[in-house]
């Protein structure tokens, strides 16, 4: 009797070891018991030494240390695994199962998003913020990424960008009005507009020459841009806290891949782009202020905004809110209520 209800027992104990899910089995390993290494592919457009690219580097170390190697992320820079119009995509088939999108160039696909571009904010840090709490506040943000089959892991920004300028200084909005800019088109350009700037079209490895044959009178860019394309050896005035549209992008995650990862490894997700964030803002605020600093001793003449001078900067802009709203709702989006919870973080948020 004693064998039966032991052989009994041993069938129960085997039975319920066979019952739990492999996601359980992974994140809970017996004692001595090999753990399975979870491998990632993360792909962005950015070249090495870009600041998007230390940063996705970062992420991938922080998810390292955070899940004791347990997941190893494997990174494609530089339109690797394929183009930045093809990222959404790419991500959307598990080509890569992580990708940077910037909804600036996907605004078909994800054009709630690019409420974040409208002038209501300055720095990467309130940005950032701005954006973050934005998607937690409107699930109808992450819905168009869910469209797709991927979803934002973490948002950031950018700072709003700035004018630069060869021959005439900018400190007040009638020193825009009729100056030709290099603008980033779409929503850009509708800012630009407000201030009577005549927009010009320059694809990116065209800056540096359209600058010094004249082409454009200046660039709006932020200075991080400007000392990539290397403007500022061309540029003698620039601005700094203008808002002339801000540049957000999403860390975004193949769905199926994030539904199959265990909840542990979620958080360590979540919390590496939390620690992500934090840096790049950090390190982004820094270096713009370095730069300015950086320019000014190259002869540069740096104008920067002051807050009580914020209200006459605005007026040029008032309403340009609507616009987008207005034109989100001719495709049927729910702009209006996106809009306004966007505002209102901004009022919380912004200086």
């Amino acid at each position: 009797m004693k064998k039966l209800v032991s052989l009994i027992c041993f069938a129960a104990l085997l039975a319920l070891a066979g019952c739990g899910g492999g996601a359980k089995k992974e994140s809970q390993p017996k004692p001595g018991e090999e753990q399975k290494v979870i491998k990632l592919k993360f792909a962005h457009s950015f070249p090495v030494g870009h600041s998007s690219y230390k940063s996705a580097e970062f992420f991938i170390k922080r998810v390292e240390e955070i899940t004791g190697g347990r997941v190893r992320i494997e990174h494609y820079p530089a339109e690797q695994l394929g183009k930045m119009k093809d990222l959404l995509n790419l991500c959307s088939q598990g080509v890569t199962d992580l990708a940077y999108v910037p909804p600036s160039f996907f605004s078909g696909q994800v054009p709630l998003s690019s409420v974040m571009i409208l002038p209501f904010w300055t720095t990467a840090t309130e940005g950032t913020e701005i954006f973050t709490r934005l998607v937690q506040a409107c699930p109808e943000i992450t819905q168009e990424y869910l469209k797709y089959g991927v979803r934002p892991l973490y948002v950031s920004t950018t700072s709003q960008y700035d004018v630069g300028t060869v021959k005439k200084p900018v400190r007040s909005p009638e020193d825009l009005k009729g100056l030709k800019l290099k603008t980033s088109g779409g929503i850009f350009d509708k800012i630009a507009a407000r201030y009577g700037i005549t927009a010009v079209t320059v694809p990116s490895p065209e800056v540096y020459e359209a600058t010094q044959r004249g082409i454009v009178d200046g660039n709006i860019f932020s200075l991080a841009s400007v000392k990539g394309y290397r403007v500022d050896e061309l540029e003698k005035y620039h601005t700094l806290g203008l808002r002339l549209g801000g540049y957000p992008a999403a860390c975004i995650i193949n769905e199926k891949t994030w539904q199959g990862l265990p909840e542990d490894v979620k958080k360590a997700l979540a919390k590496a782009g939390e620690d992500t964030n934090r840096k790049h803002c950090e390190e982004w605020d820094k270096l713009t202020e370095q730069l300015a600093a950086q320019f000014e001793k190259q002869g540069m003449t740096i104008y920067r905004v002051k807050p009580e001078e914020r209200p006459k900067w605005e007026v040029p802009l008032k309403g340009i809110e609507e616009e987008w709203v207005a034109e989100m709702e001719k495709r049927g989006l729910p702009a209006r209520k996106v809009c306004q919870e966007y505002l209102k973080i901004c009022r919380e948020v912004a200086k």
